[in-house]
């Protein structure tokens, strides 16, 4: 019997341990990336221009070319706009936890850029002009020269005004270099022909009609549904979908099984001593571990490490973010793996100091000194001397007192 519950405890707590492990790991999905107001939290605090810095740089280099004035106006405007894309990252997020969580059935995310042209068209020269006001500011002329040609080699063609097309190109670069000192706030180089006013209308034409051809070319409203969406991405989408429903149809029987299984490990011992210890080890162990990486992870230095291996640089922005979601993610772990490492240390101790119960045995008689009753007499060669009674007659007369012997008589 003793060999059968020892068997019996083992089986439950090993299960019971694999059970509270799932459990932990389904607890931190839950309050994260299952969680729409963790993940749009999230949103909130990201730096949208450093991302924008870090991931697009190549596809915005190749477009903007080499000179990082127009990458530079580029990101400006994103960070103006940070504000607005964060909303509609939030209102994206929103319509894709509801269709991921099952509450509509079709997927169709629609992000409205109506705000986003009216800004572009309104504030991208307007932070350009700033934006090389501030670069040429304390330059000598020879720098600010240097500095405005190499800007001008990466003005698109047909970005050009019609007047400029019939110079030649010395003439159109230094009518330019005019044109952008006029609009940076600094003096025009003397040596150059002055910038004519009706050409200078000119530019600023073309270049307010190159602005608006390209926010005419963004789509209002942006629409991504499952007629638009790639056919084996839409079928991965439907699997994270199921894969979710089933998630929050299983998770809260977890629960259950984790009680069931404690219930039995008291049940086979019939005991409290054994159970806590059992319990207690596995609620100590799991408890340790956690708490161990959570500290691991949030004192070591893993993104930069990350970094490192893909030999890529991560921007100062960027670090401080992923930092902060390491320790929003183990803030949501922390309490938890705290209650279970305090239950664990609990059980551990009252299973110490608790005494074992032990099963009462039966005392063997001992017949040595037993007495039958008076109707059957013992043997006769048995002797029991009588029970001492007090006595009823008077007690024996003490003897007379002695009397010396007479003294011997002198003759």
């Amino acid at each position: 019997m003793g060999v059968l519950k020892g068997i019996g405890t083992f089986i439950f707590t090993f299960l019971f341990f694999v059970v509270l492990m799932v459990f932990c790991i389904a607890f931190i999905a839950n309050g994260t990336v299952l969680s729409y107001d963790f993940v749009s939290n999230q949103v909130n605090k990201m730096p949208v221009s450093s991302i924008a810095r870090d991931v697009a740089e190549d596809q915005l280099g190749g477009q903007l070319g080499s000179s990082d004035f127009l990458k530079e106006v580029a990101y400006r405007v994103i960070d103006n706009e940070e504000p607005w894309i964060k909303t509609q990252m939030n209102g994206a997020l929103a319509t894709g936890y509801d269709y991921f969580e099952g509450r509509t059935n079709y997927l169709s995310i629609s992000i409205s850029t109506t705000q986003l042209k009216s800004d572009l068209n309104t504030t991208f020269w307007q932070e350009a002009r700033t934006y090389l006001s501030e670069e040429l500011a304390g330059k000598s002329d020879t720098e600010i020269t240097f500095y405005l040609q190499d800007i001008i080699n990466d003005i698109p063609p047909d970005a050009l005004a019609s007047a400029l097309t019939t110079m030649t190109v010395t003439q159109r670069n230094q009518m330019l270099e005019q044109y952008l000192r006029d609009a940076a706030g600094v003096p025009q180089k003397t040596t150059y022909p002055p910038l004519d006013p009706g050409l200078k209308t000119q530019i600023d034409q073309g270049i307010n009609q190159f602005i608006n051809d390209f926010v005419n070319n963004i789509n209002d409203p942006i629409t991504w549904d499952e007629s638009s969406i790639d056919a084996g991405l839409m079928d991965t989408f439907r699997s994270i979908r199921t894969g979710i429903g089933e998630f929050h149809k299983w998770y809260p029987w977890v629960i259950v099984l984790m009680v069931v299984l404690a219930g039995l490990i008291f049940l086979v011992n019939w005991g409290f001593k054994v159970p806590a210890l059992s319990l207690g080890i596995s609620l100590t162990i799991i408890g340790i571990m956690n708490i161990v990486g959570i500290i691991l992870l949030r004192t070591l230095p893993f993104v930069q490490w990350a970094a490192d291996a893909m030999n890529t640089n991560i921007s100062p922005q960027l670090k401080t973010w992923i930092e902060g979601l390491i320790s929003d993610v183990t803030g949501v772990m922390l309490p938890l793996m705290i209650g279970i490492l305090v239950v664990g240390i609990a059980l551990l101790v009252l299973g110490i100091v608790l005494p074992r119960r032990n099963r009462q045995e039966p005392v063997p008689i001992d017949n040595s000194n037993y007495y039958p009753p008076a109707n059957n007499p013992p043997p006769q060669d048995t002797y029991y001397p009588p029970a001492s009674t007090p006595s009823s007659a008077p007690p024996p007369a003490a003897p007379p007192p002695s009397t010396p012997p007479p003294p011997p008589q002198s003759g």
